[in-house]
């Protein structure tokens, strides 16, 4: 049973047992010169002991099988204790009936008006009844295993700390109460005073920690898995860059975006070139405490809560979509200010609140569909902005990537239209320089940035800094007389091309561990393409060996056409064939030897692709079991692969690109049979008790998507087709139970059968909302913060 379920359950009971036993003794009196007066008071009585009854939450059916030896005995007082409610119940009806037909009478207690309908022996037993479920229920207190609430109340503190949500010091503080609590309990109920006591906190803790636990679940439903991968993956900021952002004490910035945080305007848009670092400014002012810190200085003492999205054309459906936008904004929101929750969610809080820890999977789902949902999410953030008129809060949001939207740019203008209804918010919004952006935005110069005309001073500093790193830099004999000459040709040459630059610098690096002198750099510089795509030709067709050009295109394309990014591991399997894989054990590797096989598969990796393809860290989102006595569970997915820049996959896409790397496949590669084999492997390589947690649940969902999708693509009957079929079976023997892939299954016979679970990883499921509707919505949105308005 939920331990704060159980905290409940006992604080109710003991309620309970005090109230009634109250009611039934010489204590509780009913006053009324009338029968209308004495039935009201019946009635109220009646309506207080339903009230005590129903909060006696009885766990039955399959949970109740699942119930420990304390746990049955728990709910076997309560039973008791409904026994004894609908007993009084039935008296109570009787008693109603007989009130009408009274003209008057002195004042009675309720005790004697149950004299007059049982007989006094029938009376004691009841008092007897109450007496012994409340020595139970003090016996069964005493001996409870504490370390089970406050367990979870530890697993409570450490999803909060992993949502981030400011909710720690009232966890915190809960936890040490309830602690207390349990302290010498059995003593602190030998008394009256000391059994109110005990109850009152108990059912204090049991409120406060199911709101905690409801507050989070309703998080939980509003983040997905991949919400922070695209900031993850964005470098920091070069130290001591974009300084030039924020006003020194000699002078004001001449972006005017610390002056656009202190006023009231609510839209400032960062622009520029491809690969001109718009991202990591992105980035960078989030991280920032200075931003926070200057809106602060506007805010007139309210509260700032500080959002972001970073959208990514090269994630998956969710990364690039409205729904994605929304969830990540409303998730931000609420983390920060939780005790908004119940007012933003109240269906879905009084739906648990009500029934805490016995909710249906069919409520449960049809709740939670119904508030992710676009019209859901827009709803929810109009329930928000309602909330947030006249409040102490004051909003900012981060957008970036407005281009890797996906969907018409006029939908995410009106979505940010609508986030601009907001009360109370500044939205800061970045995007290449595409004029339906710069129609929509780029109006008002003093509310508009371009990367290039301001990221000189900073690729200067980043040159300079990596240059004079570098050892064989430092020994250079004319460094002191050309190298500031050299930087500034970098710096002129890049044209605000932050990610040209970083190519440049690492061409520099081989050139410099060749010996080359100044000259020879300044010549090198020259013989560099000046545009990325050209720069990007030179690395697949000149720079990575012959003998690699079929590892790299075949890199290059399971990569391309991945539904999320592989990990690292997964390309040691590349170049077997699927045989290989089908004879392998499912035995997971030593640690000597996944790490072995870690270090080769990133040199393999960079002797093909050249950097084009690198290897990124990732931070869990969610907390992997401790139970792998193997190796450190984060070894299995802190690790994948990805491109150097989102330009880089841009350049892959294209026909001509497309076509050299054709030439270089085999004639049967194919890139979604080929993810699906690489990932058949490695889950073999898996401790077990793993593949079901965190991120490595994910690579047996996107192996299932892959086998789907290169299903799809295969006319049955082939040996293509044949070999899908092994793979199938091979997975079905670590799964038994999966049943995914219907059109792979033995028992489909009909050749015409259409894979319904067959899923296009690149198209979003995601339904999009449209100008004239979030018009609407707005509008709709405006009624309710003018009813909120006082």
């Amino acid at each position: 049973m939920e331990p704060l379920l159980i905290i409940a359950l006992t604080g109710n009971i003991i309620q309970f047992v005090e109230r009634v036993s109250y009611l039934v003794s010489a204590g509780r009196e009913i006053s009324a010169s009338d029968a209308t007066c004495e039935y009201d008071e019946l009635s109220l009585i009646a309506k207080e002991l339903k009230n005590l009854v129903s909060d006696i939450i009885l766990p039955d059916g399959e949970e109740y099988d699942r119930l420990d030896k304390e746990e049955k005995s728990l709910r076997a007082l309560g039973a008791q204790c409904n026994e004894v409610a609908q007993e009084l119940l039935q008296v109570l009806e009787s008693l109603k009936v007989k009130s009408k037909d009274k003209r008057s009478r002195q004042v009675e207690t309720f005790y004697k008006l149950l004299l007059s309908e049982w007989k006094k022996p029938k009376v004691e037993n009841l008092q007897g009844r109450l007496a012994r479920i409340g020595s139970s229920i003090q016996t069964h207190i005493s001996a409870y295993d504490s370390r089970k609430i406050l367990g979870r109340l530890d697993r409570l503190s450490s999803q909060n700390k992993l949502l981030e949500a400011h909710r720690n010091g009232e966890i915190d503080r809960l936890r040490a109460q309830t602690e207390s609590l349990f302290k010498n309990i059995g003593r602190k109920l030998q008394n009256q005073e000391s059994r109110n006591y005990i109850m009152t906190a108990l059912l204090n803790a049991a409120a406060s920690g199911s709101q905690y636990a409801i507050e989070q679940f309703i998080l939980e439903q509003m983040r997905y898995e991949e919400m922070s991968y695209r900031y993850e993956a964005i470098r920091d900021a070069h130290d001591n860059t974009f300084s030039w952002l924020f006003s020194s004490s000699e002078q004001q910035s001449p972006a005017n975006f610390e002056e656009w945080l202190e006023s009231d305007d609510d839209v400032y848009w960062i622009s520029g070139k491809p690969g001109s670092g718009k991202s990591t400014l992105m980035k960078f002012l989030y991280n920032n405490p200075g931003t926070v810190e200057k809106l602060r200085l506007h805010a007139n003492g309210k509260r700032i809560v500080l959002a972001s999205f970073f959208f990514w054309d090269m994630g998956k459906s969710i990364q690039k979509s409205q729904e994605g936008l929304l969830r990540a904004l409303i998730f931000e929101i609420l983390r920060q200010t939780p005790e908004l929750i119940a007012r933003v969610f109240p269906t879905m809080w009084h739906l648990f609140a009500s029934k805490y820890g016995g909710i249906s999977r069919q409520a449960h789902a049809q709740s939670v569909s119904e508030s992710l949902s676009v019209r859901g999410l827009l709803d929810t953030l109009s329930r928000i902005s309602a909330l947030a008129v006249g409040s102490d809060l004051k909003f900012c949001f981060l957008i970036d990537g407005l281009d890797e939207y996906h969907g018409q740019p006029r939908d995410v203008i009106e979505l940010i239209k609508l986030l601009r209804k907001v009360p109370n918010v500044k939205i800061c919004v970045s995007s290449r320089p595409w004029n339906e952006f710069e129609r929509e935005f780029g109006t008002v110069d003093s509310r508009t940035l371009s990367m290039q005309e301001y990221n000189s001073s900073d690729i200067e500093k980043y040159v300079h800094d990596k240059l004079e790193q570098d050892e064989n830099y430092q020994d250079l004999e004319d460094v002191n007389s050309n190298g500031k000459l050299l930087v500034e040709e970098i710096v002129q040459a890049a044209n605000g091309v932050f990610l040209w630059v970083f190519l440049v610098v690492r061409s520099f690096q081989q050139g410099l561990e060749n010996g080359d002198s100044i000259w020879d750099l300044r010549e090198r510089l020259k013989q560099l393409p000046k545009d990325l795509n050209r720069y990007f030709d030179r690395i697949i067709l000149s720079d990575v060996e012959d003998f690699y050009h079929g590892h790299s295109a075949e890199m290059f394309m399971v990569t391309l056409e991945g539904v999320e990014r592989l990990p690292l591991l997964a390309y040691w399997y590349l170049r077997e064939d699927t045989k290989y894989i089908l004879e392998m054990e499912q035995r997971p590797l030593s640690i000597q030897r996944f790490n072995k096989r870690l270090k080769d598969t990133k040199k393999r990796l960079n002797a093909a692709c050249k950097g084009l393809l690198e290897v990124r860290y990732i931070t869990p989102q969610e907390d992997v079991t401790g139970r792998d006595s193997f190796l450190p569970s984060s070894t299995f997915y802190d690790r994948r692969v990805g491109f150097l820049h989102r330009t880089v996959g841009e350049y892959l896409k294209l026909d001509t690109t497309k076509a050299i790397l054709q030439k270089r496949l085999s004639a049967d590669f194919l890139p979604h049979e080929t993810a699906s084999k690489v990932l058949l492997a490695y889950l073999k390589i898996l401790p077990q008790d793993l593949v079901h947690n965190g991120f490595i649940h994910h690579y047996e969902t996107n192996f299932k998507l892959h086998m789907n999708i290169a299903a799809s693509e295969t006319d049955r009957g082939t040996d293509r087709f044949q070999r899908l079929k092994e793979l199938y079976n091979d997975f079905r023997k670590m799964r038994p139970m999966d049943t995914a892939f219907a059109a792979l299954d033995e028992s489909t016979d009909d050749e015409n059968t259409s894979t319904e679970t067959c899923m296009d990883s690149k198209s979003s499921s995601h339904t999009a909302v449209g100008k004239r509707q979030i018009s609407n919505i707005v509008e709709g949105m405006r009624k309710k913060m003018r009813k909120a308005e006082p």
